[in-house]
């Protein structure tokens, strides 16, 4: 593939998404940051801060692009200067649909999430092209019924059960008001426990990269095991628990950090909604996805499931229409994506 294929806006908005997250985490271990966000400008202020820190994770992602690109030969040789060009501006197209997401917010058509919504543009489109070049790799269309069959059931079932969970609400009595509260059952939201787990099990395949010259064998292995998806039953099945585990725990990590001040009296019901909001991401990211691609391999041919994707985009989705039927709540109703960031 030749780098004339790619856009300058390859890198999507994902640098900003990390800029909300690695802010949110400020939050925590900062009480200066605590202290400035309630502020009469704290929220303008913490903003213009995630769009620097926007800035400097897209341009350190876009070296590691370059990088990425050459040692596939999309790129050839070249100096710090051609190389800065191409950072920087692949790093201006990030930039350029962020102020689109954030046009979309002021005209009313993003209602608070503009950059999130773009952000979900972007599963649909990879698995548009996903299943057209499995298509067109396939010897026949007929080849393609029982996979592709698989591969419908499991993506109706992740989304009927996203639905499910995204609209559900726990009612609960309160002494302080004569009306229930109701909190909603994925109170995490759906981007930051996959994401933050994601990262660490990441770091395994980050360091095979770094050795694969010096010691292809140690990345051979690394990459041959640290997936679910490799020539081990065992070594998957582990790496899956892992996975699994870790999306539950950042749920909880997710879930203190946005109600850190919980009465006791609702202590008990919030560990309950944890558990189910960091099992049903579990599910449905990590483990169904295992279970589609190794149904659809029995079928006759492999056709990957992003757990991830789906949910994302049904929720997404869903915000949206709660809010052209709400137009007037929105600002007084937590988005079902997120409480304070995705």
């Amino acid at each position: 593939m030749t780098f004339a294929k790619y856009s300058i806006v390859a890198l999507g908005v994902q640098p900003y998404i990390n800029a909300l997250i690695v802010v949110t985490l400020f939050r925590v271990i900062s009480a200066r940051v605590r202290t400035i966000e309630k502020g009469p400008d704290g929220a303008v202020r913490l903003l213009r801060w995630t769009r620097a820190l926007t800035v400097l994770l897209a341009m350190g992602q876009a070296y590691g692009w370059t990088i990425l690109l050459q040692v596939q030969g999309a790129l050839p040789e070249m100096d710090w200067s051609a190389r800065l060009v191409v950072i920087l501006a692949v790093t201006g197209g990030t930039m350029v649909l962020v102020l689109l997401g954030e046009v979309l917010d002021e005209i009313g058509l993003g209602f608070g999430n503009g950059v999130v919504l773009i952000y979900a543009l972007g599963p649909l489109a990879t698995e548009f092209h996903r299943l057209a070049a499995t298509a067109a790799a396939s010897p026949s269309l007929e080849a393609l019924y029982r996979p592709l069959g698989m591969w419908t059931i499991f993506s109706i079932g992740v989304v009927a059960a996203s639905v499910a969970v995204l609209l559900a609400v726990r009612r609960i009595s309160s002494n302080e008001s004569e009306n229930p509260v109701e909190l909603r059952i994925l109170l995490s939201g759906v981007l930051r426990p996959p994401i933050f787990a994601t990262g660490v099990l990441f770091l395994p395949v980050a360091l095979a990269n770094y050795v694969s010259v010096e010691n292809p064998g140690i990345s051979a292995w690394i990459n041959d095991h640290m997936t679910s998806y490799g020539t081990n039953p065992w070594t998957n099945t582990a790496y899956t628990v892992v996975n699994a585990g870790l999306v539950i725990g950042f749920t909880y990590f997710v879930v203190a950090i946005d109600f850190d001040n919980v009465p006791q009296a609702l202590s008990d019901v919030f560990n309950r909604l944890t558990f189910i909001c960091g099992s049903f991401l579990a599910l449905s990211v990590v483990v169904l996805p295992v279970l589609e691609w190794n149904a659809s391999i029995a079928a006759g041919r492999g056709i990957g499931l992003n757990g991830f994707d789906v949910v994302l985009v049904t929720a997404m989705i869903i915000f949206v229409v709660r809010s052209l039927e709400q137009p007037r709540e929105l600002s007084k109703t937590p988005p079902v994506l997120m409480s304070r960031v995705p």
